[in-house]
C-alpha cells in the first residue's frame, strides 16, 4: 500500500485501526499495489482495543495486561467510558494517574478525528489536523467554524476563501477583510519580507477583494490587531513585528553592557592580560595575528555583543580559536553553534571545543538535557543563515550575564526563512563588529579566496578550462541541455570524493530536481529501494523544514542508510544522528545529489560543481554563496554570458524589506 502523504493526518501507530480508500495500480517494479486517496483513523472497537491501548504512545504507562483487565471490567462499552471521561468507574480497575492518561489521550484522538473529518469535508489535507490542534488544542474545530480565516496560517487564500463562501460568509464580511490582508503580508513573507508598503499592500489586497474594500480592509485587520504598522511605515503581521522588536530590545540592552545584578561575577577581561594570552596563543600554534584578527578577539572577549565579519578565508576560525585561550583563562565557557550539521563540526575540529548544531541547542534546551549557565559566550558561526524566529528562539535561551558573537559573512545569501538579522547588523553603527578582510596563504591556495573576493566585490575573474580533480577555479562552457551531461562527467572524475552540485533553480531543464532524478536513477541501480517513492540506499537527501523535536533544520543533509518497503520507512544518518522516517515524514525530505545554493550554505564540501542557469534568483550573492561551499575545487558549467549578468546584479539581501533595526 502506497499512501501519499497529502492523504494522511498523520504517521499511523503500530496497534491502530484505520480505514484506506483507494484503487489497485500496477508499478512496473513492484507489482499490485492499493495506492490510497484517503486515509482516516478509525476508533478500534472490541478486542482490538486491548492492543490499541497497550501499543499507541498516546497512552503511556498502559501495558497489555492493564488493557485487559480493562476490557475484562467495561466490554464493548470501554470506548463510551474513555469518551465519557468516567474516571470514577476507571478507578476502579486502574490507578487515578493512569485514568487520566487514559481520558486526555482518548479525548486527543477523539478531537484529531472529528478535525480530520471536519478538513476532509472542507477539501483540505488531513496532515493540517496537527497543526490546528497544536495552535488552538481542542477548541480549534469550534475556533475554525467561528472564522474559517484562520486558516490562512496554514493554507493558501483561494482555497480558505472559497470553502468560507461555501459557509456563507459574504465578500464584504469582516472576517474576510482581515484574511485578505493577512493573506497579502503572508504571501510577503513566504518570500521573506517582514515588512510591506501601503501602496504594495493595496495592489495585492485588491486581487482578493477589490479595490474599494482595501482601505477598510487596512483599518479592520489593525483594529483587530492582526497587523501593525502605518501607511507611512507599512505593515507586518503583528506576530513578526513582536519578534523583531524583542530582538531588538534584547540586544541592545547586550551593547549597553547592561547586565543583572549579579552582573559584577562576569568581569570582561582586560587588554593587558587579554594581549598576553593571544601572544601565548599565537605560540602553541605557531601563527603570527593580524592586528584585525587581534582587534576581534578583544573585541568578543570584553563585549556582551558582537560581531565578526568577513569572507572566505580571511581567519574566523583562527580568531575563534584565540577567543576561546582568552575567555577560558577568564573561567567562562564557550558553546558554539552553527546552522549546517557540517559547519558545527568543522568549528568543533578547528577549535576542539563542543560543537553543534542550532536545532540540537534548542532540543537539549526545551528536554532540559542541556543548561546554560550565566558565565557563558555563545558563538554562532555562518550568521548570515539566521532567519528572524530562529535568532529569537536563540536570544530566548541565553540566560542574563551570557554573550552572543555571530560570526558570518554579509556577502552570502540571505536566510531562507523570513527576515534579515545579521545582514541588518552588520550595517548598524550601534553594533560592535570588527571586518577581517586579509586572506591567508593556506587558504589562498586553492584559488577559492581570490575568485570569491572578486566576486564579492562585482568583479569579473579570469576562469580556466576544467582539466581534471585539482585544486582551484574553474569553468565547463555549454548550453543549458548540455549541462547533465557535463555534471555526470564531473561525478565519474570526482567518484568517491565529498562533492556537490550546487544549483540556484529548482524546476526545469538542468534545475535541482531534474538533477537529481538523473543522478538518481544512474547511481540507484541495484541498491534498496523504497517501494513508491523515490529513495534507494545511499542516496544523499535534505531536510525541508526546521523540526526541533528532531533536532533537525531546514537544510540539514543525510544519506539513506537503510530501507524497510514493507514498513514503508527509511533510516536516515544526518551527520551522525540516525532518524527513522516513515511515511508522513517522507514529504520532509528530498533528494541531495543536487541542491538549492540556500540548502548548501553553511555546509561545505571538498568539491562543489555550479550549473549555471538563467533565472531571476541566479544573482551576485548567489554565485559568491555557491562558490564558497567549495574548499578545493569549484566548477561552474554551462552559460557564462548568465555568470557575467548575476556578477554585476546588486546582492538579493539589499532587495528584503524588513522592519529590523537595532
Amino acid at each position: 500500500m502506497v499512501a501519499p502523504y497529502s492523504t494522511i493526518s498523520r504517521v499511523p501507530v503500530r496497534g491502530e485501526t484505520w480505514r484506506i480508500d483507494g484503487a489497485y495500480e500496477s508499478h512496473p517494479q513492484y507489482g499490485r499495489q492499493l495506492k490510497a486517496t484517503r486515509c482516516q483513523f478509525v476508533v478500534p472497537r472490541g478486542r482490538l482495543l486491548v492492543r490499541y491501548l497497550s501499543r499507541s504512545k498516546s497512552f503511556p504507562g498502559v501495558g497489555e495486561a492493564t488493557a485487559a483487565k480493562l476490557y475484562d471490567e467495561f466490554g464493548e462499552g470501554l470506548g463510551d467510558v474513555l469518551l465519557a471521561s468516567d474516571v470514577e468507574r476507571l478507578r476502579k480497575v486502574i490507578s487515578p494517574a493512569l485514568a487520566a492518561i487514559l481520558v486526555e489521550g482518548w479525548l486527543a484522538r477523539k478531537t484529531e478525528m472529528e478535525l480530520v473529518s471536519y478538513l476532509d469535508q472542507m477539501g483540505f489535507e488531513p496532515r493540517l489536523a496537527d497543526k490546528l490542534v497544536q495552535c488552538w488544542g481542542d477548541a480549534a474545530k469550534a475556533t475554525i467554524d467561528a472564522n474559517p480565516y484562520l486558516l490562512l496560517a496554514v493554507a493558501g487564500w483561494s482555497r480558505v476563501d472559497a470553502e468560507a463562501q461555501k459557509l456563507g460568509i459574504a465578500r464584504t464580511d469582516h472576517r474576510r477583510l482581515v484574511g485578505a490582508i493577512e493573506a497579502a503580508l503572508y504571501s510577503r513573507l513566504n518570500v521573506g519580507h517582514t515588512l510591506t508598503s501601503h501602496d504594495t499592500t493595496v495592489k495585492l489586497a485588491t486581487s482578493l477583494v477589490g479595490r474599494e474594500h482595501c482601505t477598510k480592509a487596512i483599518a479592520a485587520a489593525r483594529e483587530d490587531g492582526a497587523i501593525v504598522g502605518s501607511p507611512g511605515q507599512g505593515y507586518q503581521p503583528v506576530g513578526v513585528s513582536s519578534l523583531e522588536q524583542g530582538i531588538a530590545a534584547r540586544l541592545r540592552a547586550m551593547i549597553a553592557g547592561k547586565a543583572p545584578a549579579q552582573g559584577y561575577l562576569f568581569h570582561a577581561p582586560s587588554d593587558a592580560p587579554t594581549d598576553a594570552l593571544i601572544a601565548e596563543y599565537e605560540g602553541l600554534q605557531g601563527i603570527k595575528l593580524t592586528d584585525e584578527q587581534k582587534a576581534a578577539i578583544r573585541m568578543a572577549a570584553n563585549r556582551q555583543f558582537s560581531l565578526v565579519l568577513g569572507g572566505a578565508g580571511v581567519g574566523k576560525t583562527t580568531v575563534l580559536g584565540g577567543l576561546i585561550r582568552v575567555l577560558e583563562a577568564h573561567r567562562w565557557s564557550i558553546l558554539q553553534l552553527a546552522l549546517a550539521g557540517r559547519a558545527a563540526k568543522r568549528m568543533g575540529e578547528a577549535t576542539g571545543r563542543p560543537a553543534m548544531t542550532i536545532a540540537k541547542f534548542l532540543l537539549g534546551i526545551r528536554s532540559g538535557k542541556l543548561e546554560l549557565a550565566p558565565r557563558t559566550v555563545l558563538v554562532v558561526d555562518e550568521a548570515s543563515m539566521l532567519d528572524l524566529p530562529t535568532l529569537y528562539r536563540i536570544l530566548s535561551q541565553l540566560p542574563d550575564g551570557s554573550r552572543l558573537l555571530l560570526v558570518g559573512d554579509p556577502a552570502q545569501l540571505p536566510p531562507i526563512g523570513f527576515g534579515l538579522t545579521f545582514h541588518r547588523l552588520a550595517t548598524s553603527d550601534a553594533v560592535p563588529k570588527q571586518h577581517l578582510t586579509q586572506v591567508h596563504r593556506q587558504a589562498a591556495s586553492t584559488g577559492i579566496p581570490a575568485v570569491a573576493a572578486a566576486i564579492r566585490n562585482h568583479q569579473l575573474p579570469a576562469l580556466a578550462e576544467f582539466c581534471g580533480a585539482r585544486p582551484g577555479v574553474s569553468a565547463i562552457r555549454c548550453t543549458r541541455d548540455e549541462i547533465v551531461s557535463a555534471l555526470f562527467e564531473l561525478a565519474r572524475v570526482w567518484a568517491g570524493d565529498d562533492w556537490r552540485v550546487v544549483g540556484s533553480v529548482k524546476n526545469g531543464a538542468a534545475g535541482v530536481n531534474d538533477l537529481n532524478t538523473s543522478f538518481h536513477h544512474r547511481f540507484s541501480a541495484g541498491r534498496a529501494r523504497l517501494n513508491g517513492y523515490s529513495f534507494a540506499e545511499g542516496d544523499p537527501i535534505v531536510y525541508l523544514r526546521n523540526d526541533y523535536d528532531r533536532g533537525l533544520m531546514n537544510g540539514s543533509l543525510g544519506t539513506v542508510v537503510e530501507v524497510h518497503s514493507e514498513e514503508c520507512v527509511l533510516v536516515a544518518d544526518f551527520e551522525g544522528d540516525r532518524h527513522i522516517l516513515a511515511v508522513g515524514d517522507l514529504a520532509d525530505i528530498d533528494l541531495a545529489y543536487a541542491i538549492t545554493c540556500h540548502k548548501a550554505q553553511g555546509s561545505q564540501f571538498r568539491r562543489v560543481a555550479i550549473p549555471l542557469v538563467r533565472s531571476r534568483l541566479l544573482d551576485h550573492s548567489l554565485i559568491y554563496t555557491a562558490l564558497t561551499r567549495g574548499v578545493e575545487q569549484v566548477v561552474l558549467v554551462g552559460d557564462m554570458a548568465a555568470l557575467h549578468a548575476a556578477i554585476k546584479s546588486p546582492p538579493r539581501a539589499s532587495r528584503r524589506e524588513v522592519g529590523f533595526t537595532v
